[in-house]
């Protein structure tokens, strides 16, 4: 890798794995993991997995913290950087304690950046930021006062959502017609941690975008895939489950590059991020910002390879992300989480068992595809229903041929998990 000697590399978060494929080709490079699954195919690319899982912990960043510090703590003759994903954003308080740590640089947003756009009000100056680069903009209900327009009962789908989320984890469909008191005594507590939104219907998609704390870069689109559309026994889930690679229409992408230039002006955004938005008829309405590296990136990570990091080692942006990407022949370009819909326990690896079933599929959609089966359990591991138990990147052709092959190795992938 040009121009960098002797990284050590932490990467924290619920899962690792996405970021660690990422960077682990790059040279010169060491990466310490620290997440929750430590799995298999995780630990064959880092030189360090601490997971919370083997260690017979539920998942808490708290946790998370405690061991990047006693690691920090025993190696105090080396410097290290840290790049922070899914969880953390909702931790300032941690973010600032990892600040004051001698050997150790956090890259990508500040505690400082974090605690600002954790608080309420900031979340209603996002969505005013955005109406104003010609988003459109679904209706908030931040607290009890919000609801008075309503009379006996609400009017309008509404999702509820925890004011600290990630993942679609703990988000709830409210149908129009439901008793608004219900409503209220049901999600608006005296803890103020939960705020509704009106429900809007359409594609979901997301912007992954580089920043530099004074401008801001796109570098890929994607349509985001919830468990809901990869399985539908998981009805009325918003569960993140994946992504597909996509390129907007110009008109989306200047309302989005005026957005997120504004939104880095304004708090000063560094390293990769991301946006959620919906896309319908009626245009497209943002939906909520991802202020930390996001897995969606893993599906760039050819396009872009040692520039990526150079956004958080070297804070550097290139002109032309946007340009290269856009060039790009995509096909069909996919991330797809596998959720089980019942309890099992795994009796085999998932690579042995991926090997069987590749097997399955038709030797001409096989020939002009590149699938991988990722962040592997280890054998003998014990599922619940709802639990994530592997990812599937596939690289296609085209939409029929990603539907062939997802469909498939999902459903042949079942006879082994009763």
């Amino acid at each position: 890798m040009k121009n960098y000697k002797n990284i050590n590399l932490i990467l924290t978060s619920f899962s690792t794995r996405a970021a660690a494929d990422c960077f682990s080709t790059l040279k010169n490079l060491k990466i310490y993991s620290f997440d929750y699954f430590g799995d298999l195919d995780l630990k064959e690319i880092v030189d360090y997995s601490y997971s919370l899982k083997e260690n017979k912990h539920n998942f808490k960043t708290e946790v998370l913290f405690e061991a990047v510090k006693k690691f920090l703590r025993q190696n105090q003759n080396q410097e290290y950087d840290l790049i922070y994903a899914s969880a953390w954003d909702n931790h300032p308080e941690l973010l600032y304690q990892l600040e004051k740590i001698k050997n150790l640089r956090l890259r990508g947003n500040s505690a400082a950046v974090i605690s600002k756009l954790n608080q309420k009000e900031t979340l209603k100056n996002l969505f005013k930021l955005a109406e104003k680069a010609g988003f459109k903009t679904p209706d908030l209900f931040l607290n009890k006062n919000d609801f008075y327009y309503f009379s006996d009962k609400i009017d309008k789908d509404l999702i509820i959502k925890p004011y600290q989320s990630g993942g679609g984890l703990d988000l709830k469909l409210i149908k129009a017609g439901t008793a608004k008191e219900k409503v209220l005594k049901d999600n608006f507590t005296a803890n103020g941690s939960f705020f509704a939104e009106e429900f809007i219907k359409g594609n979901n998609r997301s912007c992954q975008f580089a920043a530099d704390g004074k401008k801001a870069r796109i570098l890929s689109f994607t349509q985001e895939l919830k468990a809901d559309a990869v399985n539908p026994k998981f009805k009325n889930s918003f569960k993140y489950a994946g992504n597909i690679l996509t390129k907007e229409d110009v008109k989306s992408r200047n309302i989005i590059s005026t957005f997120i230039n504004e939104l880095v002006k304004k708090y000063s955004l560094q390293g990769i991020n991301g946006i959620d938005y919906i896309k319908n008829e009626q245009g497209i309405f943002f939906i909520e910002l991802n202020p930390r590296f996001t897995a969606a990136v893993e599906l760039i990570k050819d396009i872009y390879r040692e520039e990526l990091l150079n956004i958080y080692l070297k804070n550097e942006l290139a002109a032309d992300y946007l340009k290269k990407y856009l060039k790009r022949d995509l096909g069909l370009s996919a991330k797809v989480i596998y959720y089980t819909d019942h309890n099992f326990k795994l009796k085999k690896t998932l690579s042995e068992i991926f090997k069987i079933i590749k097997q399955e599929i038709p030797p001409r959609i096989l020939a002009k595809s590149k699938i991988e089966i990722k962040d592997l359990p280890k054998k003998g591991e014990f599922f619940k229903k709802d639990d994530p138990v592997f990812s599937l990147i596939i690289k296609s052709k085209n939409k029929n041929d990603y539907l062939s092959i997802k469909n498939l190795v999902f459903s042949e992938f079942k006879k082994y998990f009763i």
